[in-house]
């Protein structure tokens, strides 16, 4: 079989050439073909170790915080209760990681003595009392099925604390993105439940709260703070020498032997840095560039590879966030595009012409069109989820108007809004431009 060798270009940040095969002949179809040849793949050697519920041995930068919440299960060796506790800091910061690290070396250092299980409840998903009532019955091992409507929370109170009873567990409840929660009153029950007599004696329910910021403590109920006499604690964000370490710790176990180079992880650390120190996004950038190099059949992780995961990234939270949009915000978003796409393809478009092919739209749909403040407000929401770049520019009499630009690919965002059914008919629009430029929209 033979190959041709194109070299693979990203500015500065490529060092060495990638091998594109581009083949000259089709292969024999009576050859065996396998569909998973990972016998060239000597990039990752264990990629498990980048996965976010992957938890190191030695956590880097986090002893303080390791020692904090070690101190509210302390009472656990003296066959008291842990403590409660809320644990705040931006995204990445390592709580969840900490939290399981610090129970990993409980269970290993008290054994059996410690009849403790640990549960995760994701407040995003389990916002209310039932449903969360309903999950904990669930990964307790109750064996019949819940009912799913006609029965009051107290039904699902009274089987729970009764089942719990009956197993003879103690828990650790992990409330994760507990600003999602839409009632504390389920809090207050846990926080008080032996106080109430629903549990056996020695048996307990600890409660810690994680959040990204501080602000579900300040409209939690008094009464509800005062039953559970917590601790506070907060986590900083990593800074960038902080997650060159994190990143070098892992390097060795998930990759094979000199396939990184050391700017790729300087690289990672450095965009995760600006973006409040999440230790999460270094490390999966690295992993998307690793992924990216095996794809362009390159034998090094290089930091043109971050480069390229970074706008990927970019791209698929775009393309995300598009697929969750209204039926108006996708529709103001496709009038962006055709702006971009017949106006000034290639340029920043501004908020009039961008309403001039709205309005246009509206009449080839048979819309009814929004005002040009309501189309102003959802161009700076897309700013906010990293859709667009918009910066104010004078125009002026004709006031302030802001220059966009997108930065993801049109033509993907474009393919995300033609998945919802009602915006195919728009596949064949054309703006009819003398009809456009007549509107008058200052």
């Amino acid at each position: 079989m033979h190959t041709k060798s194109k070299s693979l270009n990203v500015g500065p940040y490529f060092y060495s050439s990638c091998k594109v095969e581009v083949f000259n002949i089709k292969p024999d179809p009576a050859q065996s073909k396998k569909l998973f040849d990972f016998e060239e793949d000597k990039i990752f050697k264990d990629s498990y170790i980048l996965e976010s519920d992957y938890v190191p041995e030695i956590l880097v930068g986090r002893d303080e915080e390791i020692r904090a919440v070690s101190e509210i299960f302390y009472p656990l060796l003296r066959k008291g209760k842990p403590g409660h506790a809320f644990i705040y800091g931006p995204p990445g910061s390592g709580k969840t990681v900490v939290i399981k690290h610090v129970l990993r070396h409980l269970y290993s250092e008290a054994g059996y003595s410690i009849n403790l299980k640990y549960v995760s409840i994701l407040c995003k998903k389990y916002s209310t009392t039932t449903k969360i009532l309903a999950f904990l019955i669930k990964e307790l091992g109750y064996p019949k099925t819940l009912p799913k409507s006609g029965v009051s929370s107290g039904f699902f109170y009274d089987l729970f604390f009764a089942f719990l009873k009956e197993s003879g567990h103690s828990l650790t409840l992990v409330f994760d993105e507990i600003d999602f929660l839409k009632d504390d009153d389920v809090l207050y029950n846990f926080s008080r439940s032996g106080e109430f007599k629903e549990l056996n004696e020695r048996q307990f329910i600890q409660i810690i709260g994680v959040s990204n910021t501080g602000q579900f403590v300040n409209s939690l109920d008094p009464r509800v703070d005062s039953s559970m006499q917590r601790e506070t604690i907060i986590f900083p964000p990593y800074n960038k020498v902080q997650l060159i370490h994190i990143l070098n710790s892992r390097v060795p176990l998930a990759f094979y032997p000199d396939v990184v180079f050391k700017g790729t992880v300087e690289l990672c650390a450095e965009e995760s840095a600006r973006d409040e120190g999440d230790a999460r996004r270094a490390i999966f950038l690295l992993q998307t560039a690793g992924n990216i190099a095996i794809k362009t059949k390159c034998e090094n992780v290089q930091p043109g590879h971050v480069m390229m995961a970074i706008q990927k990234i970019k791209e698929d939270v775009s393309l995300q966030f598009v697929l969750n949009m209204t039926y108006h915000e996708k529709f103001v978003l496709l009038a962006m595009l055709n702006t971009e796409k017949y106006l000034k393809k290639g340029k920043f478009i501004v908020t009039g012409d961008i309403y001039r092919v709205y309005a246009d739209m509206c009449r080839f749909g048979e819309e009814e069109p929004l005002s040009l403040a309501a189309i102003s407000q959802k161009v700076s929401k897309f700013k906010m989820m990293g859709i667009i770049n918009a910066n104010k520019s004078s125009r002026g009499r004709g006031g302030l108007t802001s220059e966009i630009i997108f930065v993801g690919d049109p033509d993907q965002l474009a393919k995300a809004i033609y998945q919802d059914g009602p915006f195919v008919k728009f596949l064949i629009y054309k703006p009819n431009l003398k009809k456009i430029f007549s509107v008058q929209v200052w």
